[in-house]
């Protein structure tokens, strides 16, 4: 064996071995031809250096792959934190925990949401929709159901997303987006992002045409962009919340777009909730 002569400071001793390894192979003619590597001899282990250096190779990808899956993670369970777009900020802190159950109504339909969310934890898919007075607490419990859905299994491979988007705040940023080059939230960012995530919260439906009671329908704009949204989420989860009764949202909405959105529904109603906003006023 020729023994290979190393610097002072390293401690390890390679001879090379009289054996050959056969598994390496290289291409030749259009066929795998065998090319024997010498096996050597390191602090009294017989291995083959390629072997060695390939299995060293593997390993660091295990170790690049994992960190990259766990960063992609993080990045999925931030979509909500990060993607998100409201227009009332205490809606970020908002939990089933700290909603308040003032009457009955708003005690059975809190209740009504942990269900579904167990049932989305479970893998079920179905839309809801959270309809009524404004004030109740509908955009609430929408974010309080995103918040439980990301904090669940939050190291599943792959991680589900949540976003909340207020439509009316979704709009405004992409018409702004017309004379603002610079802006990243255009008609495409919006509709791409819209349309993967997992589960979608779309809030205040209707908001975007003004005041719920005149009577307008969306603009063709604002149409197109919810139908290319709802068209590409037939198998993934849509949460939307709205002041509108479902004959206004057929009077302002094309009705390709609502049976979209109304796709095998649940309803979450409020008819006897007050505005807590309202009654916040001292008048």
């Amino acid at each position: 064996m020729q023994k290979i002569k190393l610097p002072n400071n390293l401690q390890t001793t390679i001879n090379y071995h009289s054996s050959y390894c056969e598994l390496h192979t290289f291409r030749k003619n259009g066929q795998d031809v065998v090319k024997p590597v010498q096996r050597m001899v390191i602090d009294g282990e017989v291995v083959c250096p390629r072997c060695r250096k390939e299995a060293q190779e593997k390993k660091l990808e295990q170790v690049e792959n994992t960190k990259f899956k766990q960063l992609e993670q993080l990045r999925r369970y931030n979509t909500l934190y990060k993607e998100s777009h409201v227009s009332d900020a205490t809606i970020l802190t908002a939990t089933f925990e700290n909603y308040t159950t003032e009457c009955e109504e708003q005690g059975v339909n809190l209740n009504s949401m942990k269900r579904y969310c167990e049932q989305f934890k479970e893998g079920a898919v179905f839309n809801i929709i959270l309809q009524g007075n404004p004030g109740a607490g509908k955009s609430h419990l929408a974010y309080a159901m995103l918040q439980e859905l990301n904090n669940h299994d939050r190291d599943a491979v792959p991680k589900k997303t949540c976003l909340f988007v207020s439509v009316d705040e979704m709009i405004r940023l992409i018409k702004d987006s017309f004379s603002n080059k610079d802006s990243k939230y255009t008609e495409h960012y919006f509709t791409d992002l819209l349309s993967n995530v997992d589960y979608l919260v779309l809030d205040d439906l209707g908001a975007e045409t003004g005041a719920i009671d005149t009577g307008k329908s969306a603009t063709n704009f604002v149409q197109s962009i919810l139908y290319g949204v709802m068209n590409a989420r037939q198998d993934k989860v849509t949460i939307s919340t709205t002041n509108l009764s479902g004959k206004s949202l057929f009077n302002m909405y094309d009705k390709k777009l609502v049976s979209r959105l109304l796709r095998n529904p649940q309803y979450v109603i409020f008819k006897d909730t007050k505005d807590k906003r309202m009654e916040q006023i001292p008048f």
